[in-house]
């Protein structure tokens, strides 16, 4: 059971001027111990290190969304392609082909050359762990998943047969 937030957001009275702003940063977790987070604190308040980590989460959506990478006069369009790819992805999983990958297979189709394995990181059974309808039980795995059913493959995996043919 939990002993401790595990939000928090600390700041003292700021009082604005018009045309000014302040930047709230907040960080969310988990500790295995209280004791633990003091160090916690001291890493995640040096200096840098808050905008190294969203700049680092910037370049990951962008590796990610990447194949859906689009140019219109409409940025919001674009920025929308790119946030129902990832939603999309990140319920249904991304297909990463493991095993036995040289030149000859990778034209082949993974079904068909046994050497092959098509693994969905992110996979989640129903996608979304904000809805509460959802009952999740996630194992502290590198690469959190669950089981799936037809639904799941159905309507969050439909990226893969355009965007991962294989």
């Amino acid at each position: 059971a939990a002993k401790t937030s595990s939000a928090f957001a600390a700041v003292e009275k700021v009082t604005l001027s018009p045309g000014e702003s302040i930047t709230i940063t907040s960080f969310y977790g988990e500790a295995e111990a209280v004791e633990d987070l003091p160090k916690i604190a001291k890493t995640v308040s040096t200096e840098g290190y808050a905008s190294d980590k969203f700049e680092r989460a910037r370049e990951l959506m962008d590796q990610l969304t990447s194949s859906v990478e689009t140019h219109t006069a409409n940025h919001l369009f674009n920025g929308a392609i790119k946030q129902n790819y990832l939603d999309n992805s990140l319920r249904g999983g991304m297909p990463v082909i493991l095993g036995d990958l040289d030149e000859n297979s990778r034209a082949s189709n993974a079904d068909e050359d046994p050497r092959l394995k098509v693994y969905h990181v992110f996979s989640r059974i129903h996608g979304d762990l904000e809805r509460d309808y959802n009952d999740f039980n996630i194992d502290p795995t590198y690469f959190s998943q669950g089981p799936g059913n037809y639904r799941d493959v159905a309507q969050n995996r439909r990226n893969d047969v355009i965007f991962s043919p294989r």
